[in-house]
């Protein structure tokens, strides 16, 4: 086994998430980044990271994907905590730059007052967000 210390430019307050020999990482006032893991070396260096930047806590991003394969990552701003809402965003997992949702972009798919250092959890095709006041639910409307 090869253990790789990785280095982050800040602090590391979330998890990382794992998938398809990829680790997912958001620090704190960085951006979400994919580093590969090869032959059981991850790489020092991020291939992928998105555009926005998680500020005050950073992430814990989470991963969905369907049985064709494609990635969704997951990752849940809550700089605004603790009055300003969580906002949730949808990155595809092979090329982060790639954002598909962003729950700011309507103002109807605003999720309830940030808690800092929240995940959202995925399961059923929907996505939950837990908020100060509300359990705000994610999915695909019919």
């Amino acid at each position: 086994m090869v253990l790789k210390k990785l280095t982050l430019s800040s602090a590391l307050q979330g998890t990382p998430a794992y998938w398809q020999n990829n680790l997912f990482v958001a620090a704190t006032g960085d951006s979400l980044k994919s580093f590969p893991l090869t032959n059981g070396t991850l790489a020092s260096a991020s291939s992928s990271q998105s555009t926005a930047a998680f500020n005050a806590f950073g992430a814990s991003p989470v991963v969905s994907s369907n049985n064709t394969g494609g990635g969704t990552v997951w990752a849940l701003d809550t700089s605004g905590a603790p009055s300003a809402p969580a906002v949730l965003h949808a990155y595809d997992a092979t090329d982060l730059t790639r954002e598909l949702y962003n729950s700011a972009a309507r103002a109807q798919d605003a999720a309830g007052p940030a808690v800092k250092l929240a995940v959202p959890t995925v399961g059923n095709g929907k996505v939950y967000v837990g908020t100060q006041n509300e359990l705000s639910v994610y999915g695909l409307l019919p």
